[in-house]
């Protein structure tokens, strides 16, 4: 299969490119360096349609297809891993959570308040003992009356200080349950976490929640149906996943093209040595293998076929891809990689979250052998 987008798709892809060029790419060293997404750039990026990505056009978004809102993430990775990633939780996780599995007036509630407010959705699964391992959280709910109280902490939320809007996994008599929490609930802390590594920008937190009180029609879906969504979530944010790394790798092979290309050593261009030659032909072709293993996934996700197993194969393959090719970029800019004004130590910075979030890579290795040995 050969991606080949429709007009009105080429149209939105070219549109956003431009953006990326014109507004991210002047920023995105400041963004890394002060661990801050201007709330300006929020607004610009929704009225592009960046913050409705996977909505369908009656409610005001995109509407895109996965293949296609891979590639936009895959143009926001090259620019900037830290910003990519902010609109990958909010367009693949928070909201595509509410819109998938929300009632519709939940859903028109939320996605008219980001329309208006250019603020992202948080989604919080992940706790201090749990992780991966997701059905032993500690997080509670009970029902009492015509609420639910919920009680327990998550760590490392994306959005987690700067959200309104908060969907949120908690254990209860029936199994997991999902509930669209209000970022202004009484007997709720919010507390940024500092000192990332890499993708910065989007602010980090440990929420906490202390006897918070969530209306019953709050709940998302029914009671116990929590766990069963948050993976169907996933599954559409590794590919998601994929597409940053994939556009972190290509920024660092078209980086070290370039230099390569002007960087003289012993009488030649070091993109005359083989060494250097053979560098280049690895990553470049890795990066076509990650990019046709996306959008394999993406299509058989988009309809509705089993595709547990190539969505894991493309996470995993494609953010070990983003690590070679930062580190080759590395190892071919020499001491200039190395600092920090070059900007090319950022992408190998950037994408070793790419081997964790949204499932580490060891875990998709667990995903694909179980497939293969079903």
């Amino acid at each position: 299969m050969v991606y080949e987008p429709s007009e009105e798709k080429r149209l939105i892809l070219s549109n956003i490119e431009e953006f990326a060029k014109r507004k991210i790419e002047p920023i995105s060293k400041k963004v890394d360096e002060e661990d801050h997404i201007p709330e300006e750039l929020y607004m610009e990026m929704k009225d592009h349609g960046l913050m409705s990505l996977l909505i369908p056009e009656v409610y005001g978004g995109l509407g895109l297809d996965t293949i296609t809102y891979s590639k936009v993430l895959e143009i926001m990775g090259r620019y900037s891993g830290g910003i990519a990633l902010s609109l990958e939780a909010h367009n693949s996780l928070g909201l595509n959570h509410v819109f998938l599995f929300g009632n519709d007036e939940m859903r028109r509630m939320v996605i008219d308040y980001t329309l208006k407010n250019a603020r992202p959705v948080a989604w919080a699964l992940t706790e201090q003992t749990s992780g991966t391992d997701a059905k032993n959280m500690n997080t509670t709910y009970k029902k009492d009356g015509g609420k639910y109280i919920i009680n327990g902490s998550k760590i490392f939320i994306t959005h987690g200080v700067s959200a309104r809007y908060i969907v949120i996994m908690a254990k209860g008599e029936r199994g997991i349950s999902a509930f669209l929490l209000d970022g202004e609930s009484p007997g709720l802390e919010r507390n940024k976490l500092h000192g990332k590594m890499g993708v910065r920008g989007s602010d980090t937190a440990e929420i906490i929640l202390r006897d918070v009180e969530v209306p019953e029609e709050n709940i998302i879906g029914n009671e116990g149906e929590g766990f069963r969504q948050a993976m169907k979530i996933l599954e559409g944010g590794r590919i998601a996943i994929a597409a940053i790394a994939l556009g972190l790798a290509q920024a660092s092979l078209d980086y070290s093209i370039d230099y390569a290309k002007q960087r003289k050593a012993f009488g030649n261009t070091i993109s005359q040595f083989e060494g250097i030659q053979f560098y280049l032909a690895d990553i470049a072709t890795n990066i076509q293998a990650s990019r046709l293993l996306i959008e394999h996934a993406a299509e058989l996700y988009d309809r509705g076929l089993p595709a547990r197993k190539e969505i894991s194969m493309a996470k995993y393959f494609a953010s070990q891809v983003a690590m070679d090719a930062s580190r080759m970029a590395i190892q071919i800019h020499g001491g200039y990689g190395y600092f920090r004004d070059f900007g090319i130590e950022r992408y190998l910075r950037d994408s070793k979250l790419m081997e964790i979030g949204e499932g580490t890579n060891e875990v998709q290795k667990m995903i694909i052998a179980k497939e293969l040995l079903k």
